[in-house]
C-alpha cells in the first residue's frame, strides 16, 4: 500500500535460513502488494513477481503454493498496515479532546488514507470482484480478513467516539449513535463493495461527505 513505507532487507551475512525464508516472504508480500495496486490483482502474474524480486518461479512456489495463497496473504497483510497508518493517525491527534472531536478526528484520519493513497480503493474493490472467481472456502477466507477489520477495528474508535461525546456534552443525547455508527459502516464498507459508475464521484469524496454531515448532524448545540 503504502508506498511511503520503505521495505529494509537483512544484511545477509547476518541471516540464517530462517531469516532468509522470513525475509524473502514479507519482501515478496510487500513488493506484490504495489504491484496489485499499480497494475491489478489479475493482470500480475506469479512470474512477474518472481522477477521483481529477483527470486525464481520455482523459489517462489516453495514460499507460495498458488497465486491464492499469496493473494490472501498479502490481503492480511494490506488491512493490518491500513488500520495501523489510520489508527496511528487518530490517535496522534493531540487537539481532539472531548467525544466529539475525537469522532471527527477519526473521521480525518480515515478519509485523508484514502486521500493519500488513491489505488487503496482500487485494490480492495478488485478484491471484491476477484475473490467471486474463487472455490468458496477461499472466497470465505478472503470475506473473513475483511470484515475483521471493516466491520470491527477500523469503526470502533468512532463508535467509542460517539458514546464519550454523549457522556461528556459535546454529542447531542436525542440521537440513536448505533444508527449513526450504522450509516458511518456502510460508506466505509460501500464505498468498497460498489463501484460507482452513474455520478463519478469520487470513494474519498463519499466518505469525506458522509463523515461531515454525520458530524454536523450529531454535534450538540449546548
Amino acid at each position: 500500500m503504502l508506498q511511503s513505507r520503505q521495505y529494509t532487507k537483512t544484511p545477509e551475512a547476518a541471516m540464517n535460513q530462517s531469516d532468509e525464508r522470513k525475509d524473502n516472504i514479507q519482501r515478496v508480500i510487500e513488493t506484490a502488494l504495489d504491484m496489485f495496486m499499480e497494475n491489478g490483482i489479475a493482470a500480475t502474474s506469479m512470474n512477474q513477481i518472481a522477477r521483481k524480486v529477483n527470486l525464481s518461479q520455482m523459489s517462489l512456489y516453495r514460499y507460495f503454493s498458488n497465486k491464492e495463497e499469496l493473494i490472501l496473504r498479502i490481503w492480511k497483510y494490506a488491512l493490518t498496515e491500513f488500520y495501523r497508518y489510520f489508527y496511528e493517525r487518530y490517535t496522534g491527534d493531540e487537539n481532539a479532546s472531548t467525544g466529539y472531536e475525537r469522532f471527527v478526528a477519526c473521521m480525518r484520519a480515515y478519509y485523508s488514507l484514502y486521500e493519500e493513497f488513491p489505488n487503496w480503493y482500487k485494490y480492495t474493490h478488485e478484491m471484491f470482484t476477484y475473490r467471486f472467481s474463487l472455490d468458496e472456502a477461499a472466497d470465505r477466507g478472503m470475506s473473513s480478513v475483511f470484515w475483521s477489520h471493516y466491520d470491527k477495528e477500523i469503526p470502533i474508535p468512532a463508535l467509542k467516539a460517539l458514546k464519550d461525546g454523549v457522556e461528556d456534552g459535546s454529542i447531542r443525547k436525542d440521537i440513536n449513535i448505533y444508527a449513526i455508527y450504522q450509516i458511518l459502516l456502510n460508506a466505509f464498507t460501500g464505498v468498497t463493495l460498489y463501484e460507482n459508475i452513474s455520478f463519478g464521484v469520487a470513494p474519498e469524496a463519499i466518505v469525506h461527505m458522509t463523515a461531515s454531515l454525520i458530524s454536523k448532524y450529531i454535534k450538540s448545540e449546548q
